[in-house]
């Protein structure tokens, strides 16, 4: 009986471990799925990537000043885009991104920002727009 409980608790603690999506995304930014779009996103123009994983508390934290930028129209030229850093390795790889969250900002192909870990606020990442448009 007492090595049927510890099989039991045991089964319950590894199901518990899996890992959870905690991303709130609400569909604002545009999902990524591959390096050819991300490039053909980044070739002209302003861009901001965020690169994050689903289960990433800090990138949780750090989403809604992402996507509260898509509301500002002063920016309805700028191109939002999200990545999922352990899904779409190649343009994780490719960018060189370590970690998550990472925003990077780009203009027209050319990376101006790279933003590590979470705290940037809204309007900090507002001002790092603006001086791009």
């Amino acid at each position: 009986m007492n090595r049927m409980l510890i099989m039991l608790v045991a089964f319950t603690l590894v199901l518990s471990c899996k890992k959870e999506d905690i991303s709130g995304d609400t569909g604002v930014l545009k999902t990524i799925t591959s390096l050819t779009e991300y490039e053909n996103d980044i070739k002209s123009g302003v861009s901001l990537m965020f690169f994050h994983a689903t289960w990433c508390t800090k990138c949780a934290a750090q989403r809604p000043a992402v996507e509260g930028l898509t509301k500002d129209a002063t920016f309805s030229a700028v191109k939002f885009g999200q990545v999922d850093y352990e899904k779409i390795k190649d343009v994780s790889d490719k960018y060189q991104v370590a970690g998550f969250p990472t925003i990077l900002i780009y203009k027209n192909n050319v990376l101006k920002h790279e933003l590590l870990g979470q705290g940037h606020s809204q309007q900090e990442l507002t001002n790092l727009i603006k001086a791009l448009l």
